[in-house]
């Protein structure tokens, strides 16, 4: 096995859901210097992490497998508004249903796993067919409200793609979708003299056309396994099936 499948598959039996984040105020030169040094760091350094036996994991990358992490239990697509970055109401369940979704908790001052996850995304897509782009929502949640206004949090997804979607809310309600989606709520880890820390869940969540949560994208899925993964679950309008992901009616 060469160092780059052995990275990637360690970073796939991670099973950790909340990632610590050191603060930084990154401009965007920042974020390109970070997704550089992060890039470098997936191809030349294993992590130890404790595998899941209820997680079923594609090993490989070939045309009979996904790279996302199989959900096995039968979640809906959840039910829940935010505010978009225009200021008006985002029902998350409403706008979204029916199509491939990506949906990630995160916020702008991350310097490290938010940009690298969002530049391979934006970089897959980019190089993707128009119907697959066409066929996927991208949604950002910060979960940083006190300094990611609506104009911040679009300034710094128009750095990836103009087409992602942000959202924002209280403190409340942003608990209550990540709670309504399975994810640990957010919380403040480190405070400095200039700024603090958040940890929040590093996974990105991947909802397919039947409106089920069916797969989870762990920290080190690179840009090939997104365009190769978003591909078929849109082209090939793949469903999730009572004993796991399955293509409707091939």
């Amino acid at each position: 096995m060469d160092i780059n499948n052995f990275v990637v598959n360690n970073f796939r039996i991670a099973q950790n859901n909340v990632h610590k984040f050191i603060f930084s105020q990154s401009t965007l030169v920042a974020y390109k210097i970070s997704i550089i040094f992060w890039a470098l760091f997936f191809l030349s350094t294993s992590v130890s992490c404790t595998s899941d036996s209820k997680i079923s994991v594609s090993e490989t990358l070939d045309n009979n497998r996904l790279s996302g992490i199989r959900v096995d239990d039968y979640v809906v697509r959840p039910d829940f508004i935010l505010q978009d970055t225009e200021g008006n109401n985002f029902d998350f369940k409403q706008k979204t249903s029916g199509k491939t979704t990506l949906l990630y908790f995160g916020y702008t001052n991350c310097p490290d796993i938010c940009p690298v996850h969002f530049s391979n995304i934006a970089a897959a897509l980019d190089q993707s067919p128009y119907e697959v782009r066409n066929g996927v929502e991208v949604i950002f949640v910060s979960v940083d409200p006190e300094r990611d206004s609506p104009e911040k949090i679009r300034e710094w997804l128009d750095f990836f793609d103009t087409d992602f979607i942000g959202l924002t809310g209280t403190n409340r309600d942003l608990e209550v979708a990540q709670i309504a989606v399975g994810a640990p709520p957010a919380f403040i880890s480190e405070v400095y003299e200039n700024g603090y820390s958040i940890a929040h869940a590093a996974w990105i969540f991947l909802y397919t056309q039947d409106d089920l949560l069916s797969l989870k994208y762990p920290t080190g899925t690179r840009q090939s396994e997104w365009a190769h993964d978003l591909e078929i679950l849109v082209m090939d309008n793949w469903i999730t099936g009572v004993k796991g992901i399955k293509n409707n009616g091939r």
